[in-house]
């Protein structure tokens, strides 16, 4: 069941100037309530666009926003509602930081929900647990916290609301490999916890294939395809036509199986592809 649709959703830049530009056309997807969804395509595709349209940040210019069946925009005065709900967390987030201390700035979303004092308490210290913060920086400025923590803290700061729906825009780049599997590694865990939603956007296609479990596929600003990690990745020509790497585990897999290693499997994640090797040596054939 989707939780979150776009129906028919078009959106120009610069109308009426010589800068107009079309960042979506006509674009229709679902999002399913409890899954976490991947958003991929080439740089200009409008991945930004879309997800900056999911709490109203941005509104289209023809087409539906639907949160339950029902416009996010049928009541403007009802957006903040909207966002508390669904929470977003934009590209390089650490530029989001600015209140006095980390333990502020957290809180400032739940102090706007009206929460009480103890509440807005509780849920600072859940937030900072499920992105691994430590709580000797909470009363730090965010200016000196590294560019890291600075992460942690920003999407912290949206998962104190309690988001149903949990939108992130790129929230490991620029992070090492063991960052950036902490930061994945910690919104699973808040999905888990709270039968959240998730929606990330990401370059990396390792990342999309080991974290989520349905892909939304753009190219020049429409969907080409929506489906499951395995309908989608299992398909390197749709990716390297839409100007994507494919996966390296998919990469591995391919010159195995020229080599005379008959593969099987989901070979699009580097676990999937340490399994069919194991079951190619066990002698089982598809694990």
């Amino acid at each position: 069941m989707n939780i979150l649709e776009l129906r028919d959703v078009s959106c120009r830049y610069g109308v009426g100037t010589p800068f107009e530009m079309t960042a979506l056309s006509h674009v229709s997807v679902g999002f399913e309530k409890g899954k976490t969804t991947g958003i991929i395509g080439h740089t200009g595709s409008g991945k930004s666009t879309l997800v900056q349209m999911l709490n109203g940040l941005l509104k289209p210019e023809s087409g539906e926003v639907l949160l339950d069946g029902e416009s996010i925009w049928k009541n403007p005065k009802d957006l903040p509602r909207v966002r508390f709900r669904v929470g977003l967390v934009m590209q390089y987030p650490e530029y989001q930081l600015f209140d006095e201390t980390v333990r502020a700035d957290i809180g400032y979303a739940p102090r706007n929900m009206g929460l009480s004092p103890e509440e807005i308490r509780d849920r600072v210290m859940e937030a900072i647990r499920f992105v691994g913060l430590d709580e000797s920086l909470l009363d730090k400025p965010p200016l000196e916290l590294s560019g890291g923590q600075k992460r942690r803290a920003a999407i912290a700061g949206i998962i104190a609301m309690r988001p149903e729906i949990l939108v992130l825009d790129e929230p490991a780049a620029g992070l090492d490999p063991r960052g950036k599997a902490e930061i994945f590694e910690s919104l699973n865990a808040y999905k888990e916890a709270h039968g959240a939603t998730v929606i990330l956007v990401s370059h990396s296609m390792e990342d999309m294939a080991k974290y989520c479990q349905n892909v939304i596929l753009l190219r020049h600003t429409e969907v080409i395809k929506q489906g499951t990690v395995a309908e989608i990745f299992s398909d390197p020509t749709l990716l390297e036509e839409s100007g994507l790497a494919i996966p390296a585990a998919y990469r591995l897999a391919t010159n195995l199986c020229r080599r005379g290693i008959p593969l099987k499997g989901e070979l699009y994640t580097v676990e999937g592809v340490a399994r069919a090797i194991l079951a190619y040596k066990e002698g089982r054939g598809a694990p």
